[in-house]
């Protein structure tokens, strides 16, 4: 075998069943890696990936990757910094960006990706991502519990991701600076933030409040927006049930809405406010 991916957004047995998978592989000349690791005691670094996988891979001339530790415990005095882990991967060839998210418990959570950046999806993505320009990527998923999501970050991500299709969204946390609707019309039209070509928008776990932030016109403009996956209750609540005009332009435009409280029998006037359902 010369090429091998890998994706998978949960890895509980990493270190006991993909790092054996991966050094059977010595023959590889390309290698992609897009992983959410859990259950370490240690970040994935440089050294980590060239001590136990690379080193055994002779002929690999191509790696990209986008690898996230998370749920990690380290249980010594020094917290390595994101410059600390990013020094790792660049003494070993390889160029990358990498951020790193600590709680008040001690666990932590390191992303790390290569650069330039050419898979067409990006995981778990948090407050501290530091931007960029990611061309190739297609579908993002956001996810933060510490801190909330708020209108500038938005902004941000659609500044990284100008082709973005597809985004998750995964934040139980209520923004601290929420717009004010009432906004001279000036104001409102300069603060819209633009996603031309998402057409597909999954709220997981979510304050209220973000769903408010994609489906009111005034704060984001979807114009292909096709598919939603939302609680129904969210859904009434910001539509105030199927009749508000800040969220009917958006809405109008859905074609399917995926409930992830189950099956919902839908009234006259939910199907009057998404005609293309």
């Amino acid at each position: 075998m010369k090429c091998f991916s890998l994706f998978s957004t949960r890895i509980k047995v990493y270190d006991d069943h993909i790092v054996p998978l991966l050094r059977r592989m010595p023959n590889l000349e390309k290698l992609t890696l897009s992983l959410v690791i859990q259950n370490r005691f240690s970040h994935i670094d440089g050294i980590h990936l060239d001590k136990d996988i690379l080193s055994n891979m002779s002929q690999l001339r191509t790696f990209i990757f986008d690898i996230v530790t998370e749920n990690v415990i380290i249980n010594d005095e020094f917290l390595p910094s994101s410059n600390d882990i990013r020094r790792t991967f660049i003494q070993k060839g390889h160029p990358v960006n990498c951020y790193i998210d600590y709680c008040s418990n001690r666990a932590s959570r390191c992303h790390v990706y290569s650069v330039p950046y050419t898979m067409d999806c990006l995981h778990h993505i948090s407050n501290n991502f530091p931007g960029g320009l990611f061309v190739s990527v297609r579908r993002v998923t956001i996810y933060d519990t510490a801190r909330p999501f708020e209108h500038d970050f938005f902004f941000r991500l659609s500044q990284s991701f100008p082709l973005l299709k597809i985004l998750s969204l995964q934040n139980i946390i209520k923004p601290e600076n929420k717009r004010s609707y009432q906004s001279d019309e000036h104001e409102q039209t300069s603060l819209i933030i633009k996603y031309p070509h998402l057409t597909d928008l999954y709220f997981g776990c979510v304050h209220i409040d973000y769903v408010e932030q994609f489906l009111i016109d005034s704060n984001t403009y979807l114009p292909c927006l096709k598919k939603l996956y939302i609680e129904y209750e969210k859904l009434v609540a910001v539509t105030e049930n199927f009749t508000s005009n800040v969220t009917r332009a958006t809405c109008s435009k859905l074609k399917h809405i995926i409930f992830n409280d189950g099956t919902i029998v839908c009234s006259k006037e939910f199907y009057l406010y998404f005609p293309l359902l």
